[in-house]
């Protein structure tokens, strides 16, 4: 540890893929980042292994979008077959042309954390203190000093804010003492990460096997990679299901063998479902938790890592208005605010299709049969209903920094994700993330009072006037004009709308109060 780390703006306990994240994206604003990670060297093996596109755009902001090609593949559907083989359940996810990412992606996880490894290095204000071990934690009125454990003993970090990014079983998250609301859902599942030796023998998939002989789960890890996953099923004992021989007994239901593939990984692990009562430390209330330090669920809706990007995201852009001067500390409540109802929503989503799937009772899952095969009738075609297959990523906010318009303007499930179409802004033309950005496709001088222009320019926020020369493909205008019914709206850095205006007098009220809920004063 040298000198000058000792001291940051924000110090991330964890270097997963969530607190990579969030150091990153602060370090990008040139704010001093310390990150302490007790293992010397990154994990080298698969946990996550699917990304949606919410998280796959703000993967884009920081940079590593084009290392991600290589070690990833669309997902293009979720299927659910029972033990016949008969489908119960058949989404498509495709590519929607409003954005550039697809609503899912499988990916090797060890690919992805090296690029955002890479990425960190580039940046100068971030430094990760690798074999260092969080051991103690004091609050102070402007200051959070963490104690950590080396090879050279014990020393103390200090810094204006600290987030605990590191896991299910945190460090921050016991010290402060924070209950956490848990779902009575509980069961062992055993992952199997496989190297097929001829990929092509396994393509890729996205299959939930709903057999009550043998749940499991036959998944896409990236390309060249394959998970898959079993139940322990009742009257085994969880030590006769945690070995290697029974691993490769169980991969037998799909196939495979020592013969034409190599096991990476087995793991058996209690699957549970809880979210943090709390997310941000009383009293100073300098401390914050994220990803699987704030909730953890079942893999089903592969949600867990996504869910932990989002939070950052949220995080990082208020923290980043804090630091700088432009926003008053209040700010950080909506944090919570925000991301922990959406976090228990997708719990409670991934908890649904675990206990679909993982039925093991035969009278129990045949009524499930007959009831989602009702649902489906003689139609096969994959179901596009939004409302049948729940995708978090899109979801309105329900509380929180937002403008809600007195007609209920931003009501539908899409309007609150703005999309990501063609400029001919440079960096694969992205217009929106990293700051506040008021998109109009009228002139923003006939909408936008001139001084409240420049304190949104003041807050780092920007004006874009989406003339055709803008929006190449008109995307942005047609998604103004015919789902958000106005000619302006108001995209916050983690791509949520925070309202929209169609008079001056609107843009006035929206603006007034966006500046009021920043600053913390009208």
């Amino acid at each position: 540890m040298t000198e000058d780390a000792a001291d940051s703006d924000v110090l991330v306990v964890g270097y997963g893929p969530v607190g990579q994240v969030l150091s990153i994206l602060l370090a990008q604003h040139g704010w001093r980042v310390t990150v302490v990670e007790k293992y010397l060297e990154p994990y080298n093996l698969p946990r996550a292994v699917s990304f949606d596109r919410h998280a796959g755009r703000i993967l884009g902001t920081i940079g590593v979008a084009d290392a991600l090609f290589p070690v990833s593949e669309p997902t293009k559907d979720y299927v659910v077959v029972n033990g016949e083989g008969q489908t119960l359940m058949h989404f498509e996810l495709n590519q929607d042309e409003r954005y550039r990412w697809p609503e899912a992606t499988s990916f090797y996880q060890p690919g992805l954390e090296s690029a955002l490894v890479g990425r960190g290095d580039q940046l100068s204000d971030l430094r990760v203190l690798r074999g260092y071990e969080a051991v103690g934690l004091t609050e102070k009125d402007d200051s959070v000093h963490l104690t950590v454990r080396g090879e050279a003993g014990e020393q103390v970090l200090t810094a204006r804010w600290l987030v605990g990014c590191d896991g299910a079983n945190s460090f921050v998250r016991n010290h402060l003492g924070v209950p956490v609301s848990a779902s009575d859902y509980a069961a062992d599942w055993m992952a199997c990460d496989v190297m097929p030796h001829d990929p092509e023998e396994f393509p890729s998939q996205n299959i939930q096997v709903a057999d009550p002989a043998q749940p499991r789960v036959d998944l896409s890890a990236g390309p060249s990679h394959s998970r898959w996953e079993f139940i322990r099923l009742p009257g085994q004992s969880f030590e006769d299901f945690d070995t290697v021989e029974n691993a490769w007994r169980l991969l037998t239901h799909f196939g495979v063998s020592r013969d034409n593939a190599t096991l990476q990984r087995y793991v058996a692990y209690t699957c549970l479902a809880r979210n943090a009562d709390q997310w941000r430390s009383g009293g100073p209330g300098r401390v914050f938790l994220a990803g699987d330090a704030a909730h953890v669920m079942p893999p089903h809706a592969g949600q867990g890592m996504c869910t932990g990007i989002r939070d950052v995201a949220n995080l990082a852009w208020k923290l980043h208005l804090v630091l700088a001067g432009s926003a008053d500390e209040t700010l950080l409540d909506s944090y919570e605010a925000e991301r922990r109802p959406d976090a228990q929503r997708t719990i409670d989503m991934s908890v649904n299709l675990a206990q679909l799937i993982g039925m093991v009772d035969r009278s129990t899952a045949g009524y499930r049969d007959g009831a989602l095969l009702a649902v489906r009738g003689s139609d096969d075609a994959p179901s596009r209903d939004p409302e049948a297959f729940a995708r978090p990523g899109d979801d309105a906010l329900k509380h929180g920094l937002f403008h809600a318009g007195a007609d209920g303007l931003f009501t539908g499930a899409d309007s609150r994700i703005v999309p990501q179409a063609r400029t001919n802004r440079p960096q694969a033309g992205e217009l929106c993330g990293d700051t506040l950005v008021l998109l109009s496709t009228e002139d923003p001088g006939t909408l936008v009072d001139p001084a409240l222009a420049d304190r949104l320019t003041a807050l780092g926020g920007s004006i874009v006037h989406l003339t055709p020369e803008v929006d190449i493909d008109g995307t942005y205008t047609a998604w103004l004009t015919e789902e958000v019914r106005a000619p302006a709206a108001l995209i916050r850095p983690d791509f949520h709308v925070y309202g929209a205006a169609r008079t001056r007098t609107e843009m006035t009220d929206m603006l007034n109060t966006l500046l009021t809920g920043v600053s913390g004063r009208s």
